[in-house]
Protein backbone atom coordinates (compact mmCIF):
# COMPACT_ATOMS: atom_id res chain seq x y z
CA UNK A 1 0.00 0.00 0.00
CA UNK A 2 2.97 2.59 0.93
CA UNK A 3 4.21 1.99 -2.91
CA UNK A 4 0.54 2.69 -4.14
CA UNK A 5 0.68 6.13 -2.46
CA UNK A 6 4.23 6.99 -3.19
CA UNK A 7 3.58 6.72 -6.79
CA UNK A 8 0.37 9.13 -6.00
CA UNK A 9 2.32 11.27 -4.47
CA UNK A 10 5.22 10.75 -6.66
CA UNK A 11 2.77 11.74 -9.86
CA UNK A 12 1.18 14.78 -7.78
CA UNK A 13 4.84 16.15 -7.37
CA UNK A 14 5.46 15.94 -11.45
CA UNK A 15 2.06 17.81 -12.26
CA UNK A 16 2.60 20.28 -9.71
CA UNK A 17 6.04 21.01 -11.07
CA UNK A 18 4.78 20.68 -14.59
CA UNK A 19 2.10 23.96 -13.23
CA UNK A 20 4.49 25.65 -11.84
CA UNK A 21 6.50 25.61 -14.68
CA UNK A 22 3.77 26.23 -17.02
CA UNK A 23 2.26 29.30 -14.69
CA UNK A 24 5.85 31.06 -15.03
CA UNK A 25 5.76 30.57 -18.48
CA UNK A 26 2.83 32.50 -19.12
CA UNK A 27 3.28 35.06 -16.44
CA UNK A 28 6.33 36.43 -18.22
CA UNK A 29 4.49 36.24 -21.65
CA UNK A 30 1.62 38.43 -19.76
CA UNK A 31 4.45 40.78 -18.67
CA UNK A 32 6.09 41.04 -22.15
CA UNK A 33 2.49 41.20 -23.40
CA UNK A 34 1.80 44.27 -21.47
CA UNK A 35 4.78 45.72 -22.43
CA UNK A 36 3.82 45.90 -26.30
CA UNK A 37 0.14 46.97 -25.39
CA UNK A 38 2.15 50.01 -23.97
CA UNK A 39 4.08 50.39 -26.47
CA UNK A 40 1.04 50.05 -29.06
CA UNK A 41 -0.64 52.67 -26.85
CA UNK A 42 1.82 55.29 -27.32
CA UNK A 43 2.11 54.79 -31.02
CA UNK A 44 -1.43 55.39 -31.20
CA UNK A 45 -1.17 58.17 -29.14
CA UNK A 46 1.45 59.67 -31.42
CA UNK A 47 -0.35 58.69 -34.79
CA UNK A 48 -3.50 60.57 -33.71
CA UNK A 49 -1.66 63.54 -32.05
CA UNK A 50 0.39 63.45 -36.05
CA UNK A 51 -3.58 63.60 -37.51
CA UNK A 52 -4.77 65.84 -35.75
CA UNK A 53 -2.01 68.37 -36.91
CA UNK A 54 -2.31 67.28 -40.39
CA UNK A 55 -6.55 68.32 -40.08
CA UNK A 56 -5.70 71.48 -38.74
CA UNK A 57 -2.86 71.93 -41.74
CA UNK A 58 -5.04 70.62 -44.28
CA UNK A 59 -8.48 72.96 -42.98
CA UNK A 60 -5.67 75.94 -43.14
CA UNK A 61 -4.60 75.13 -46.83
CA UNK A 62 -8.62 74.67 -47.64
CA UNK A 63 -9.11 78.63 -46.26
CA UNK A 64 -6.18 79.95 -48.45
CA UNK A 65 -7.40 78.12 -51.48
CA UNK A 66 -10.28 79.38 -51.03
CA UNK A 67 -8.99 82.88 -50.76
CA UNK A 68 -8.36 83.09 -54.41
CA UNK A 69 -4.81 81.49 -54.86
CA UNK A 70 -2.96 81.87 -57.71
CA UNK A 71 -3.07 78.46 -60.07
CA UNK A 72 0.42 77.82 -58.34
CA UNK A 73 -0.07 78.79 -55.17
CA UNK A 74 -3.50 75.83 -55.51
CA UNK A 75 -0.53 73.39 -56.78
CA UNK A 76 1.36 73.51 -53.90
CA UNK A 77 -1.39 73.36 -51.68
CA UNK A 78 -2.14 70.14 -53.45
CA UNK A 79 0.64 68.96 -52.97
CA UNK A 80 1.33 69.17 -49.76
CA UNK A 81 -2.07 67.91 -49.20
CA UNK A 82 -0.92 65.07 -51.02
CA UNK A 83 1.65 65.23 -48.46
CA UNK A 84 -0.16 64.70 -45.76
CA UNK A 85 -2.79 61.80 -46.94
CA UNK A 86 0.72 59.86 -47.63
CA UNK A 87 1.49 60.88 -43.72
CA UNK A 88 -1.53 59.95 -42.79
CA UNK A 89 -1.21 56.65 -44.64
CA UNK A 90 2.15 55.73 -42.69
CA UNK A 91 0.37 56.52 -39.29
CA UNK A 92 -2.12 54.06 -40.10
CA UNK A 93 0.28 51.56 -40.83
CA UNK A 94 2.08 51.90 -38.31
CA UNK A 95 -1.10 51.38 -35.89
CA UNK A 96 -1.83 48.18 -38.28
CA UNK A 97 1.61 46.63 -37.21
Amino acid sequence: MTNRYEELISAFETKLRKLISEYTILKEQNSLMKVELDRKQTDLMIAHQEILELRKNYDHLQIARNLGASETEKAESRQQITKMVREIDKCLALLDE
